[in-house]
């Protein structure tokens, strides 16, 4: 059975280059993509992915906000989110897990790296 991910990304070109690298891992995996924070808080409720991708700087809702949303949702509260962002300093490091995140993984994102991440949580 297929794992589902949710991508929460508002770079169409960072979308595109997740979902090639989905693709080509040859993993079960089902990508669910969301444009904003509010869109991932309304898919990550309706779908229930097993893992979520979410970047941290997005229109309309950013992913800290939408981060607390879906982990204060008895729902969903269970997901791991791995926050995917440019931001890389110690403080955005340390914010990202404040908020919920299990990982803090920075862009640009090398491909195998990023599945290794992706491959430790979905075994859990």
């Amino acid at each position: 059975m297929a794992k589902r991910i949710l991508l929460a990304e508002d770079d169409e070109d960072n979308r595109d280059l997740v979902s090639f690298v989905m693709k080509r891992s040859q993993m079960d995996i089902e990508l669910l993509i969301a444009e904003n924070g509010k869109e991932a808080v309304d898919l990550a409720t309706r779908e229930i992915p097993d893992l979520i991708l979410m970047d941290m700087q997005m229109p309309v809702m950013d992913g800290y906000q939408a981060t607390l949303a879906i982990k204060g949702d008895g729902t969903t509260s269970h997901i791991p989110i791995i926050a995917f962002t440019a931001q890389a300093k110690p403080e955005d490091k340390a914010r990202t897990l404040q908020v919920g995140c299990v990982e803090h993984y920075s862009k640009p994102m090398d491909p195998e790296e990023l599945l290794n991440v992706i491959r430790k949580y979905l075994q859990s």
